[in-house]
């Protein structure tokens, strides 16, 4: 009997010890968690950077176009983003636009159109055009860039849950001079994106609508990105399969690439 209750009381202590530690490493993470939280604008930008800037990252994804008359239109593609340096974008679906593929260097786009063998190159403004009718440029749909590195910023509200910053573009000639955002404090993504033009009036609304965690990150995967000069027109973009830190060979970025 004497060795039973020794090996009970044994078994009770390892339990008190097990669950002091699970408590007191509780106790240490959320610390941690306080002592490396993002207090200040420029902090919380390259949080979110950290999060949502695709450094080189594969993808399929759906965007359904949805015009003011009530029409939708859809398409399938697959794509792969270094940045803000290199993009390659190929759509798959609907057949008519199969095969035709975007590829961006820097500040220039190729599209290829298969039909008639024949690229063409969009520069300048013409960045700024929507892909397909849509809400998203094919700068938006073509690059990663990183707002801590092209905006300034100021935190001008906090909760518990969000954090909200205004941010002022460095080069005032960028496509969204101005932005107004509200980050997720505790997956840091940015979950409401409000783009303005030089003059401060509102061109476009970014809202995600689903988060996925992919390892150590979370990532939007599903977002509406809706028009404020235009009335019932809005384009959603949900990416079905992602990849991140994809190896690359610049030799996979050019038109040769583009044309094979």
């Amino acid at each position: 009997m004497q060795l039973i209750e020794t090996d009970v009381s044994l078994g009770v202590d390892i339990k008190q010890q097990i669950t002091v530690l699970i408590t007191a490493g509780a106790i240490a993470a959320a610390v941690a968690a306080i002592a490396t939280a993002p207090t200040t604008a420029s902090e919380w930008l390259n949080a979110v950077d950290r999060n949502q800037v695709l450094q080189s990252a594969t993808y399929t994804a759906t965007m359904t176009v949805h015009l003011p008359s009530g029409q939708e239109r859809v398409f399938r593609m697959k794509g792969h983003t270094v940045g803000e340096k290199y993009a390659l974008m190929e759509y798959i679906e609907p057949k008519r636009d199969a095969g035709t593929r975007y590829l961006r260097r820097n500040d220039q786009l190729w599209i290829y159109f298969p039909r008639v063998d024949r690229t063409m190159l969009v520069q300048g403004h013409m960045l700024r055009q929507g892909v397909q009718g849509g809400d998203l440029s094919y700068e938006d749909m073509t690059e990663s860039a990183s707002w801590a590195d092209d905006y300034t910023a100021e935190i001008t509200a906090e909760t518990d849950s969000t954090v909200e910053i205004t941010m002022e573009a460095v080069d005032m000639t960028v496509s969204y001079p101005y932005r107004e955002i509200t980050i997720d404090r505790h997956r840091r993504v940015a979950t409401r994106i409000i783009n303005y033009d030089a003059s401060r009036q509102p061109i476009k609304e970014i809202k995600v609508l689903e988060i996925r965690k992919f390892d150590d990150r979370w990532f939007p995967v599903r977002t509406r990105i809706e028009s404020r000069l235009t009335e019932n027109k809005w384009t959603t973009f949900e990416m079905e399969e992602v990849r991140f830190d994809v190896p690359y060979d610049e030799s996979d970025f050019t038109k040769r690439a583009l044309e094979n």
